[in-house]
C-alpha cells in the first residue's frame, strides 16, 4: 500500500473565531485522490461551513487539491433543506441565519464528479453551565476557570470544551481541546472542574474576559479527534500504535468528519 496524507483544515468553532489548524496525516491507502469534508452544524445563528479538498500523495510538494464545484445541502429529519454556496474554492457555506436544535439529526449530501456522498449526525443535548468562577495557579503563575453545571441524567452524553481568552480562541490546536464522556459523573451536579487544568500554558490573567464554550459531540467526532491526536503525535502514550486510518463518517471511502453539536457558552471576567 501507497503512503497519501490529507492536509486537513479544522475549522474549530467558526461562531466565534476563524482559527484554523492545518494538520497533515500519512494514511495507508492507493492514489486515488480521496474526497475529504470537514463539516459542523451547531445550535448557533450562524453562517455553517463545510470544507472539501483531497488527499495527495505523500511526498507531494503541492497544496491539496480544493474541491470545487459541488452541489452540498444540510437537511433535518423535519424536511427542512439549507443550501450551501462556495464562498471561495472548496469552501461552502449555509445562510447567517441557519441553526440547530438539539434532538434533531442532520445529513450532508454531496454531489461531486458524478459522485454521491453523504454523512448523518444526531444533536445530542448539552450540558448547561449554571456559572464559572476562577483562582490562582501559583506554580503556572495564571487564573484556572472552575465550571458548574448539572450533567444530565442518563449515560451517553459525550463533551468537547472550548476556551476564548478576550475573543481569541485559545484551544487552538487539537491537544488543547478538551474531550469527555459522562461515564463517571452521569446525572451528577459539577461544582468547581477545572477546565484548563491540565499543563498547557492558557496564560489566563487579571482582567481577562474567558469564554468557555461547551459542545455535545458525537461517538463518531470522539473516535475522529481521538484517532487525529494518536496520528499527529500528540497521544500522549508513545507506545500506542496509530490506527489503520482515522475514523470518518462520510459515505463512499470519503475521509472527514460531519459533525452536529448544541453548544452552551459562558462567560467571566477575571477581576
Amino acid at each position: 500500500m501507497n503512503k497519501i496524507y490529507l492536509s486537513l483544515i479544522l475549522i474549530l468553532f467558526v461562531s466565534l473565531s476563524s482559527c484554523v489548524e492545518e494538520i497533515d496525516l500519512i494514511l495507508d491507502g492507493d492514489d486515488r485522490k480521496q474526497l475529504v469534508v470537514d463539516g459542523m452544524i451547531t445550535t448557533d445563528t450562524t453562517s455553517h461551513i463545510v470544507d472539501l479538498s483531497k488527499t495527495a500523495p505523500y511526498f507531494s510538494k503541492e497544496q491539496t487539491e480544493r474541491v470545487s464545484g459541488a452541489e452540498v445541502t444540510i437537511s433535518d429529519d423535519l424536511g427542512n433543506v439549507f443550501y450551501l454556496y462556495e464562498t471561495e474554492p472548496g469552501i461552502y457555506k449555509t445562510d447567517t441565519n441557519v441553526y440547530g436544535l438539539a434532538g434533531r439529526t442532520y445529513t450532508l449530501n454531496i454531489n461531486y464528479d458524478g459522485e454521491s456522498y453523504y454523512s448523518e449526525s444526531t444533536m445530542k443535548r448539552v450540558m448547561e453551565a449554571d456559572s464559572l468562577s476562577y483562582k490562582w495557579d501559583e506554580v503556572r503563575e495564571q487564573y484556572i476557570i472552575l465550571f458548574y453545571g448539572q450533567e444530565p441524567k442518563g449515560k451517553g452524553d459525550i463533551y468537547m470544551w472550548h476556551l476564548y481568552r478576550n475573543g481569541k480562541l485559545i484551544t487552538d490546536t487539537i491537544n488543547k481541546v478538551l474531550f469527555t464522556d459522562d461515564e463517571f459523573f452521569d446525572g451528577t451536579y459539577i461544582e468547581g472542574w477545572e477546565i484548563n487544568h491540565c499543563s498547557h500554558d492558557y496564560n489566563i490573567q487579571k482582567y481577562d474576559t474567558v469564554t468557555v464554550d461547551t459542545h455535545s459531540i458525537t461517538e463518531d467526532a470522539l473516535l475522529f479527534f481521538t484517532g487525529l491526536l494518536s496520528e499527529s503525535g500528540y497521544s500522549s502514550n508513545p507506545f500506542s500504535p496509530p490506527p489503520a486510518n482515522i475514523h470518518s463518517n462520510i459515505s463512499n471511502d470519503a475521509l472527514g468528519l460531519f459533525l452536529a453539536s448544541a453548544i452552551n457558552r459562558k462567560t467571566i471576567i477575571i477581576e
